[in-house]
């Protein structure tokens, strides 16, 4: 951000002597560029020729005042800055003054006799970095996409920037002013009633609402200003396009359902009669014949492949909301149910992660199972890194030249393998928007690491 430079101020006194002064001790100890005069004219007479952030003036000038001065400032120039620095304390000025919008009211005597002038540049840098502040405030609001509006708690439009003025399909003149139940009839009733209880309680709300064939996520904030009017900022930005995706990808996973629901009834109930009838045949043989084992293994591997497209199908579904998941406690749930008498289980993590609790534990399940099925380790190690996590072992590894094939379904070096284990694991990770990659491990044997996860 580049520097703005030192800041300009102008001294109004009718008093050369003392506007002289203050502008010279502003300029010469506090490194500011003054100006000063002694009445509005040549206040005005200064404003035309330099660019000022701040305006300190008396408040009684033989003709036009301090207070008269600021509106003919505002008539001219717009908004600048303004201290009121007054010889008197009068409870009705100092009212006048705050009612006008002045930025500070200061007695001049604090400053010349007590030699404040530290606490006078004090409060004209504060004033102007509020004042800058609200101009990069208003000119986000002017520029967002999101429709913006201030709201009276009697519905009343006190202000709009463009975006929401296209919302309500009018200008910001005619919006402004207007009762938003008028503005955006198909909505404004219920923005109303919920920025209306924000009002009472000052708590933040969120709400989507739809108009006409767009969607709107909504944002309700109490406006806590000096004001005799309890008023609310609401905040919608256009969702469509997200909340159009949302609803395809419950299509998608009611599809999925489907699906599964149909491999499960047409498949299994013909697999489930053609075990009982060779259960039936197997019993007229007093040593069951090698072809019939056979068959049974067939029917075994049936059932295996059924039970992994099932989950196939189910693990690929959207996920719709995660929660804080414990990483190493969700390791140690499943490792009693991998089949790994052998094998040592290390957990290098007490981290969370942002996850589906059930598909992770899939998930590890299938890592863990598949290290000990096809990488024969005798030591798996689970941690979590930077954007993520891993599961390593010290076992067989997978040669480079398959490492891109592993996660297609099918694809198993096992002869009785189905090839969906870590084609599962691909899609609960693709589920959760997370990246898998496999690499040689730092002890000889195969390491997965998955990245793009949320720490919790």
């Amino acid at each position: 951000m580049s520097d703005p430079g030192p800041l300009s101020v102008l001294v109004v006194d009718d008093s050369d002597f003392f506007a002289e002064m203050t502008a010279n001790t502003l300029a010469d100890e506090h490194g500011m560029d003054a100006e000063w005069a002694s009445d509005a004219e040549a206040a005005l007479d200064v404003l035309a020729e330099h660019e000022i952030d701040c305006i300190v003036s008396d408040y009684e000038m033989p003709g036009t005042n301090g207070l008269e001065l600021k509106e003919l400032v505002e008539e001219r120039h717009g908004e600048i800055p303004f201290i009121i620095l007054t010889g008197r304390g009068d409870e009705t000025v100092a009212a006048r003054a705050i009612s006008a919008g002045v930025a500070d009211y200061i007695l001049k005597l604090e400053v010349v006799e007590d030699q404040q002038y530290q606490r006078l540049a004090n409060r004209i840098e504060t004033a102007v970095d509020q004042r800058r502040a609200q101009k990069r405030y208003e000119l986000l609001v002017k520029n967002t996409p999101d429709a913006v509006a201030q709201v009276a708690a009697d519905g009343e439009t006190l202000a709009a920037n463009p975006a929401m003025a296209d919302l309500a399909n009018a200008t910001r003149d005619r919006l402004v002013g207007t009762d938003l139940t008028e503005a955006v009839p198909e909505i404004g009733a219920d923005l109303l009633s919920v920025g209306c209880k924000t009002v009472e309680d000052g708590r933040t709300r969120r709400e989507e609402v739809q108009l006409g064939d767009r969607f709107y996520q909504t944002i309700f904030v109490r406006v806590d200003i000096n004001t005799e009017r309890n008023t609310f900022q609401l905040i919608a930005r256009d969702v469509t396009e997200r909340t159009e995706r949302e609803r395809e990808l419950e299509r998608q996973n009611d599809r999925l359902d489907q699906f599964a629901s149909t491999v499960s009834h047409d498949l299994r109930n013909p697999l489930d009669i053609a075990q009982v009838n060779l259960s039936v045949l197997e019993e007229e043989f007093d040593e069951v014949p090698p072809e019939l084992e056979q068959v049974d293994e067939s029917h075994r591997r049936m059932a295996d492949l059924i039970d992994d497209v099932l989950t196939l199908a189910k693990q690929g579904a959207t996920i719709e909301a995660t929660e804080p998941t414990d990483l190493g406690a969700a390791t140690e749930d499943v490792w009693p149910y991998v089949n790994a008498p052998d094998t040592d289980l290390v957990v290098e993590t007490d981290g969370g992660v942002e996850a589906d609790p059930s598909r992770l534990q899939e998930l590890l399940t299938n890592l863990l199972q598949n290290a000990v099925d096809h990488g024969e380790a005798e030591t798996i190690r689970v941690g979590t890194t930077a954007d993520g996590f891993f599961v390593a072992d010290d076992g067989e590894g997978i040669p480079p030249e398959e490492r891109e094939d592993v996660f297609e379904t099918g694809f198993s070096t096992a002869e009785d393998g189905t090839g969906f284990g870590l084609a599962i694991v691909r899609e609960i990770a693709d589920a959760h928007g997370w990246t898998i990659t496999v690499t040689a491990s730092e002890d000889g044997g195969a390491r997965f690491d998955i990245t793009g996860v949320d720490s919790a």
